[in-house]
């Protein structure tokens, strides 16, 4: 059960939540990495779009769609390497108006923890631990046969699995399945949407 995501990143997340670490980035911010590793990913509020791709890095990258662009200017990111596997991402900064982009390796476990917003998940290649308090939640999956563990809760809301023809809505609803494959998903949401749906 995501046994890549241990205690050094759990421990890091303390340390990355506090905002003074984060200065004004350059847009876009990247940091090379390999494929194969664990990233954990702390987000604020915002459109975001987290995306497996075919690169050894992590690139987070953001635009604003008021012309002037000030929302965008006042994004925080921070990338961070711990030990050569693993690595943590903090994205800070106005949620509003602001479209956010994260790529990482495609082959990747990533813990995924986020305010609030829509939050839409594609293209990767490993196991998955994604939480939003509030708002709307997809996840794509490539393959979801290779998932050996499956656990999505809204508490409230709805929630739909469409690849395993699971359709829920109201308080409290979940949903488990045991597989065969090499991947376990995680997926978390207090009050919203959460779509889970096949590439």
């Amino acid at each position: 059960m995501l046994h890549r995501l241990g205690p050094t990143l759990w421990a890091l997340a303390l340390i990355i939540a506090n905002p003074s670490l984060a200065a004004e980035s350059a847009n876009p911010t990247t940091m090379p990495f390999a494929a194969g590793g664990a990233i954990l990913l702390k987000l604020n509020t915002g459109d975001m779009e987290i995306a497996g791709v075919d690169a050894d890095q992590i690139t987070v990258s953001w635009r604003s769609d008021r012309s002037e662009g000030s929302e965008a200017g006042r994004v925080k990111v921070r990338l961070q390497r711990v030990g050569e596997k693993e690595a943590s991402v903090l994205v800070d900064g106005p949620g509003d108006r602001v479209q956010y982009r994260i790529e990482v390796p495609r082959r990747s476990d990533v813990a995924i923890h986020m305010r609030a917003g829509e939050l839409k998940v594609l293209g990767i290649a490993g196991s998955m631990d994604v939480d939003l308090l509030a708002g709307d939640m997809e996840l794509r999956l490539s393959d979801p046969r290779r998932y050996r563990s499956v656990a999505a809760s809204v508490t409230a809301g709805e929630l739909d699995a469409k690849p395993w023809q699971t359709d829920k809505a109201g308080l409290w609803r979940s949903f488990k399945l045991i597989g065969e494959g090499d991947y376990d998903l995680r997926a978390r949401l207090i009050a919203g949407q959460l779509t889970i749906r096949a590439e």
